[in-house]
């Protein structure tokens, strides 16, 4: 009986760890996310795919794509059927400059969610020309830059950053959400950020939470 109790609190603080390394994440706290993440690599409270998946995440965000790799790896072993594995494994393998290897596993992405456009997207980066790949590069080298510059809460240089970014790839509408949502959340400018929503929306007009960013910034 003692023993399922500890097993019980157990499981349960490794969840609460992963809730705070998912948050860690998301804020762009790669390190500290992979740091909590180790300590719980073999718990069986947690899906293990997740678990990987968001392992590899944190450590590709601190640019040790073989380790973000392998953890990738890890997971499509367990669980081959979900494509966000395969085509999280053709952004680290495009970043790693591995092509032939970012084809085979966007392609599998797309057999498995042939109607998401932004994998079709992505593999025409694959496929596309030098230019193209170069360019596509430097705009994840800006992303990154920019995320740095929100960690240290410098919010017109991150603007900056973004706004270069798409100078270099503007193909979906990532980027002009980030910036609305800087420009609503922490600038203060809701009609800049009204507009770069709706630039969002131009490049993703399904994209729903793109819609209710636009939504809640012109009821507010």
């Amino acid at each position: 009986m003692l023993n399922k109790i500890k097993s019980f609190f157990r499981k349960m603080k490794d969840k609460r760890l992963f809730k705070k390394a998912i948050k860690k994440l998301d804020a762009g706290y790669y390190q500290e996310a992979a740091e909590i993440l180790f300590k719980i690599e073999k718990s069986e409270a947690l899906d293990q795919v997740m678990l990987y998946f968001n392992l590899a995440g944190a450590l590709i965000g601190q640019d040790k794509l073989i380790e973000g790799e392998e953890y990738l790896n890890t997971a499509i072993a367990i669980e081959s059927e979900y494509d966000f594995l395969w085509a999280t494994l053709a952004e680290v393998n495009i970043l790693e400059k591995k092509w032939e290897a970012a084809a085979k596993a966007i392609n599998k992405a797309l057999d498995l969610a042939p109607e998401k456009k932004i994998y079709q997207l992505k593999k025409e980066v694959i496929c596309g020309s030098e230019e193209l790949k170069t360019n596509y590069l430097k705009y994840f080298s800006l992303l990154k830059e920019s995320i740095a510059e929100q960690k240290k809460e410098n919010w017109k240089k991150s603007v900056l950053l973004l706004k270069e970014a798409v100078n270099y790839y503007d193909q979906t509408g990532y980027v002009y959400n980030q910036i609305g949502a800087i420009y609503n959340n922490n600038l203060g400018d809701s009609k800049l950020a009204a507009k770069f929503f709706k630039k969002a929306i131009e490049k993703e007009p399904d994209n729903q939470v793109f819609i209710r960013n636009l939504k809640q910034v012109l009821q507010s």
